[in-house]
Order: C-alpha cells, then sequence, then structure tokens
C-alpha cells in the first residue's frame, strides 16, 4: 500500500495534495480493480499518514478528511460451507492440503496464521493452538476439537519433523501460498464460489448455529470488536424459521377424565390437546 501512495503522490509536496487529488488516487486504484473495501484501507492509511503530519507541524488541515468511505456492505458475502460441501471439498483436497483446509473449518484460523504454524504451538497435553503474530499483535488460543485432535496427532507421528505444521516438501518451510492447489480443490469439487477466507465464516456461523455466544466467537476468531464478528456470522434459513416458532404459544398435552357420553357415569381417561 505505501509502494502505491509513494509511486502516486511521488512528486507532490505535502501542500498540494487536496481531496480532489485523493479522490483521482482511489479512482485508479478502481479502475486497476482494486475493490472498494480496498480502497477503504488506503484512505484509513492516508488520514493516518495526514494525521501525523499535522501533529509534527508539516500541515494544518487533513485533506483525507472530505473524502467519504466507500459502503462495504455490498462485500459481505454469506458463503458458507454445507456438511455435504465441506466433504466434496475435503475429498478433492491433495493430503497435505485437506489437514491445511480441516483446520482452517475446525479452528477459524486465518490462512497465514495456518501456513505459518509450529509444532511449539500446538499444545497436545492441553489440546490448544496458540495463535501468534495475529492482526491484533495478541496471542490468543484456540482449543482443538478431537476430530482435529486426531489429523494433528497423527500428521505429527508422520511428518513431525520440520518446525512447521504444514511445510512445503521442497523447501520444508511454509508455504507462501496455496491459492492454486485450493482453486483445482474448488473446481474438483464442483462447488462454486469458493474462498479460502470463507472456511472462517463458515466456523464462526457454525459455532452460533450450536448456540455458541458472540462473545465467544470473537475470542475465538481474535476481533477487537463483536461488529466485526458479526460479520463473520450468518443464520441459515432453517435458523430462522426455529427463531420465529419459538413465538409460536407451545402446545401441550393433559390427562383429563371426563364422564363418556357412550357411557354414562362410567369415567374414563381420555388424552386431549389444549393451546
Amino acid at each position: 500500500m505505501l509502494r502505491n501512495i509513494k509511486s502516486f503522490f511521488k512528486d507532490k509536496d505535502l501542500q498540494e495534495i487536496d481531496s480532489l487529488l485523493i479522490e483521482k488516487f482511489r479512482s485508479l486504484l478502481l479502475d486497476d480493480g482494486a475493490k472498494k473495501s480496498t480502497t477503504n484501507r488506503y484512505l484509513a492509511l492516508l488520514k493516518k499518514m495526514f494525521s501525523l503530519a499535522i501533529d509534527w507541524g508539516y500541515l494544518k488541515m487533513n485533506p483525507a478528511k472530505k473524502v467519504k468511505l466507500f459502503s462495504e456492505k455490498d462485500n459481505l458475502k454469506e458463503r458458507i460451507l454445507s456438511w455435504k460441501e465441506e466433504q466434496k471439498l475435503l475429498d478433492a483436497c491433495p493430503q497435505y492440503l485437506k489437514l491445511i483446509v480441516l483446520t482452517a473449518l475446525h479452528t477459524g484460523m486465518r490462512k497465514g496464521e495456518i501456513l505459518n504454524l509450529r509444532w511449539d504451538q500446538t499444545d497436545f497435553f492441553n489440546r490448544e493452538i496458540k495463535v501468534e503474530n495475529t492482526k491484533s499483535g495478541k496471542p490468543r488460543f484456540i482449543p482443538i476439537n478431537d476430530l482435529l485432535f486426531e489429523a494433528l496427532k497423527n500428521e505429527k507421528r508422520l511428518n513431525g519433523k520440520s518446525q512447521f505444521v504444514f511445510p512445503n516438501p521442497k523447501t520444508n518451510k511454509p508455504f507462501k501460498d496455496i491459492k492454486k492447489s485450493f482453486a483445482e480443490a474448488i473446481k474438483q469439487s464442483g462447488i462454486p464460489s469458493l474462498r479460502f477466507h470463507d472456511t472462517r465464516h463458515s466456523f464462526a456461523s457454525r459455532l452460533v448455529a450450536a448456540g455458541v455466544d458472540i462473545i465467544t466467537v470473537k475470542e475465538l476468531l481474535g476481533h477487537h470488536s463483536v461488529r466485526v464478528t458479526e460479520r463473520y456470522t450468518h443464520s441459515s434459513t432453517e435458523q430462522k424459521q426455529r427463531a420465529v416458532e419459538n413465538l409460536t404459544p407451545k402446545k401441550t398435552t393433559k390427562s383429563v377424565h371426563i364422564l363418556s357420553p357412550q357411557k354414562e357415569g362410567i369415567l374414563s381417561n381420555v388424552l386431549f390437546t389444549v393451546n
């Protein structure tokens, strides 16, 4: 981001940069294929830079303040893997990628956190993963469930010589990226419009569907606020149906003694339902 900013503004004095020039820079980013959310990150960085320039006495006004952020509502894609799709995806993955995807779905970790995961961060005794180098700068701990525990233990037994959990066999260092292999697995599985980051969405949404409170989900994902977490959690149609059904008065079954009209004077036990 800094490289692109320097490239565009390199010949300009600070006093020459106004909101119109910043708008032109943003338009150029959009023309080059950047998403609106990405241009928002650029704008946030520019605002911070100019704010510091004011603090240090180089400027009196922040030209980026007049430029409004784009709405990111259109960028939020509700793409949650179904259990059937998960199995299709795992079946289409080569062995090394299968464990990476499995870890993503059962921990909600970001791709970079997973690819750089070391064995010394994986505590089999306490059954938890210590996630380091997070976006917040604070480590977080994620419990390891039974399914992932067995998979990681087996991987450690078979390929635990490297310090990394998922090393590239050619370099014995972390994969720089898995875009090509993941894209091929998506193609083979026949699952449309799926990104690796959707595994994180699926993790969060499944927790909410299972009744886990939003604060716990926030801590597991490593977010600084619940508002960010809410973007990762989506209710399914089935969940929404169950929710509105809670408004319907529940039916109860009672055992009542009445006189049978056919046999006057004889008590009969009759079950009937009342609202």
